[in-house]
């Protein structure tokens, strides 16, 4: 896992940057702010001050520390699934190549990203509104990857496999092991990776033989 995050401050005196541009600074910035003090011992100020820009100019793009907090999670969020998504495609049709892609993506962005999942998984446990559509997305996609290898491997029709159980567990599987890592940065993304696959896909493929 790569080396612990510091938050480096932006200089002052940026003027006329772009809305597409300073957005993400300003996201970003607080993304390790939130991460590094939490949602209620950070403040505007600090993280007006390692943006580089004003208290005032934050209040006008995000109304509210409330509002800032959760455009960042909000865009922390899709950037974990359009990853996740982006591996998976580049799977083909494969059920369980798509599962290795898509735990490969998930510790990578975690390695890449640790501030974000903090806030995303430590800070706010379980998300609702446009994050819970978003992580039903992924358990569907995870179910569907879990049910096509079942259904390639002749599996027990008088076995009912509730695919939507096993693809949840392998998500909190795989985030409890990211959040164990958190404290454990010796290990590898790869590592991680193959120790939730040997973890989960040994249960997976108990549905795919007959007896």
């Amino acid at each position: 896992m790569a080396a612990e995050e510091s938050i480096p401050a932006r200089p002052r005196g940026q003027r006329k940057v772009p809305r597409a541009v300073r957005e993400p600074q300003m996201l970003e910035m607080a993304g390790r702010i939130f991460a590094a003090r939490g949602f209620h011992d950070a403040s505007m100020d600090e993280i007006a001050e390692a943006a580089g820009v004003s208290k005032p100019m934050l209040y006008s793009y995000f109304g509210s520390k409330d509002g800032l907090y959760f455009a960042y999670v909000n865009a922390a969020y899709r950037e974990l699934i359009a990853a996740i998504d982006e591996a998976v495609a580049m799977a083909g049709s494969d059920p369980e190549e798509q599962l290795r892609l898509g735990t490969v993506a998930y510790y990578t962005y975690v390695d890449e990203h640790r501030h974000a999942f903090r806030v995303l998984f430590r800070e706010i446990g379980d998300p609702g509104g446009e994050l819970a559509s978003q992580r039903h997305r992924l358990v569907r996609r995870v179910g569907a990857a879990i049910e096509a290898m079942v259904v390639a491997a002749e599996a027990r029709p008088w076995q009912p496999v509730d695919t939507e159980v096993l693809a949840e567990a392998w998500i909190g599987a795989a985030r409890s092991l990211a959040d164990w890592w958190l404290d454990h940065p010796d290990i590898s993304a790869e590592a991680m990776t193959h120790r939730l696959l040997d973890l989960m896909l040994g249960g997976v493929r108990g549905f795919c033989n007959a007896p």
